[in-house]
């Protein structure tokens, strides 16, 4: 049977996107929706700045310019997706101790154990539900790991109530750590267009989001505008913006 493909009209909003998953699944058909982790469904600068605070009290000898950053540590905003700048902002410059927190940092955040101090993004666990509740198969992929990473995943995602482990969600993680998220993705994305159409995508990633909506013209492709790589591509057309999930912030562009 040939697959119908959405619209972006049809589903423009976030709240079209679920009014178009209830009225397939009351005709019985498929409908999956995918979700990015990181800067998408969660934040996780409270990670880092966990992280970062551990560092400081657990070796406070050999990070003295760390460990007095936090006596005036206000927010999170200090917080940048590179760890090189979040280091500058708390006026870490001492360049043997900035490679020791380096180290001490990716240890611990490309790990099970920490990824439960991330938050989720405002109004993320209710959306997610709802998609889920509709008739949705929600997908979770995400560059993390299954070495390192997937057991912590599973967890912070029941942490929070997110569905997961039941009927009608999955959760895709790459299988080696080194393999590029861009390459992993869009490998990813040619299989899950095998499973079933897919209605609509969330990422915060500008590459990645071009893969995706390339990948999966008809869906809906969302952009969360928290943090990505630096030096990323432009967004490709028709995708829309939003600062997070709430229906009070929702725009696009």
């Amino acid at each position: 049977m040939k697959k119908t493909r959405t619209t972006d009209k049809d589903t423009a909003t976030l709240d079209g996107v679920l009014d178009l998953i209830a009225l397939r699944t009351a005709q019985r058909r498929s409908t999956l929706a995918i979700f990015d982790l990181d800067g998408t469904l969660f934040d996780n600068r409270t990670r880092t700045m966990f992280i970062l605070r551990e560092i400081s009290e657990k070796f406070d000898s050999r990070v003295p310019q760390l460990a007095a950053a936090f006596s005036s540590f206000q927010d999170l905003s200090v917080v940048d997706y590179s760890l090189d700048v979040t280091l500058r902002r708390l006026r870490v410059r001492n360049a043997a101790e900035i490679k020791f927190i380096r180290e001490e940092w990716a240890r611990r955040f490309f790990s099970d154990e920490y990824q439960k101090y991330d938050m989720p993004l405002p109004g993320a666990k209710a959306y997610v539900e709802k998609a889920h509740k509709a008739g949705a198969t929600v997908i979770y992929l995400t560059g993390r790991d299954v070495g390192r990473m997937l057991v912590g995943t599973t967890e912070v995602l029941r942490l929070y109530g997110f569905p997961v482990g039941v009927a009608g969600t999955m959760t895709i993680v790459k299988k080696e750590f080194e393999q590029d998220d861009e390459i992993f993705k869009k490998e990813v994305s040619e299989y899950i267009d095998r499973v079933g159409e897919v209605v609509a995508v969330f990422e915060n990633e500008p590459a990645n989001s071009n893969i995706l909506r390339a990948r999966f013209p008809g869906a809906a492709s969302f952009f969360i505008e928290t943090q990505h790589r630096p030096g990323a591509p432009r967004l490709s057309a028709g995708i829309t913006r939003v600062k997070d999930f709430r229906p009070a912030l929702r725009r696009a562009r």
